[in-house]
């Protein structure tokens, strides 16, 4: 190609000229630029020299794919494991001699998990409950049991769907937070600047949320159970025709109090793996702001993975062992 009559060239002209190289590199055939002086030459010389070997590189095989999931999930495991050594640490053995996590970190967190969660708890408990007893009146007033809707919203949502959507909601409302909050925390270099100054990121950025979560998240499960059978005694009420006082009889005499430990000792566990899954995800971000999107998504979506499968062994065991 003669350059000899162009007397200037801009970006896009030597763009032009790299990607005909590279199609002359594809096609082996060989391609040359002569007669470049001035401002064209110059600009070709600034111009970095087009990679066509880059676009053929062959990518990882099935082996070296494998070996490398395998490595960082056995790093996510060790990670893991250090952060749960820390955190039972600094939570449990630490405050035994006199090391307390911030009083008012606890507080603060408290708040944002558990009272700024009441309204959207509220409203999808009390829908719940109001669905539940449209669909159980469906079917049992064709044998005129409309009485059984008290068993089955109550027993349903005490012992399974109080405990599991108020989970749920916390996993996306303040898991996400929790995640995003410290992965913004790694980006900007404060979780060094903690450690510089000798303060430990454990003590006070995740035990504070752990202590906090695992006070709120049975509380909003007591309050979903109740706002969820007020739900279901409405439609009772105003739909079934049936009186206040057999309803509330009917649902204390089907509620036992094993029903009400087992959904309670669901949502401290749901606590637990929300907490640690959020913490988990936000510490270890890697990259800007692109790794903080990715590490909250994770963050929710491993966080509800891991309360179904949670609430699963709950079932599980109740069933087996009665």
């Amino acid at each position: 190609m003669d350059l000899s009559a162009v007397s200037s060239i801009d970006s896009s002209g030597v763009a032009a000229l790299a990607e005909g190289l590279l199609l002359a590199i594809d096609h082996g055939v060989r391609f040359t630029a002569i007669g470049a002086e001035g401002q064209v030459k110059d600009a070709l010389l600034r111009a970095p020299a087009p990679h066509a070997e880059a676009a053929t590189e062959p990518g990882p095989g099935y082996f070296e794919r494998l070996g490398g999931n395998t490595q960082r999930a056995f790093a996510a495991a060790r990670d893991l494991s250090q952060l749960l050594a820390d955190t039972l640490y600094w939570g449990f053995v630490a405050p035994l001699r006199g090391r307390l996590p911030p009083f008012g970190k606890t507080t603060e967190q408290a708040v944002r998990i558990g009272a700024d969660a009441l309204g959207i708890v509220t409203l999808i408990a009390f829908l719940l409950g109001l669905i539940m007893a449209f669909q159980a009146a469906h079917q049992l007033r064709q044998f005129g049991a409309n009485i059984f809707v008290a068993n089955l919203v109550g027993v349903a949502i005490v012992r399974e769907l109080g405990p599991l959507m108020t989970a749920i909601i916390v996993a996306g409302r303040s898991g996400s937070a929790i995640a995003a909050e410290l992965g913004t925390m790694v980006v900007g270099e404060e979780i060094d600047a903690l450690q510089t100054m000798g303060i430990d990121p454990i003590r006070y950025l995740v035990v504070p949320r752990v202590f906090a979560i695992t006070f709120t998240q049975p509380s909003l499960t007591l309050y979903a159970n109740a706002v969820g059978v007020f739900g279901g005694f409405l439609i009772a009420i105003f739909y079934l025709d049936l009186s206040a006082t057999a309803y509330i009889n009917q649902t204390i005499a089907a509620l036992t109090l094993g029903d009400l430990l087992t959904g309670l000792a669901k949502s401290l566990c749901f606590a637990w793996v929300i907490v640690i899954t959020g913490c988990f995800c936000g510490l270890r971000i890697k990259g800007g702001a692109v790794g903080v999107g990715h590490a909250t998504t994770t963050a929710v979506v491993a966080s509800i993975f891991a309360i179904i499968v949670v609430d699963s062994i709950f079932t599980t065991l109740a069933t087996v062992f009665g």
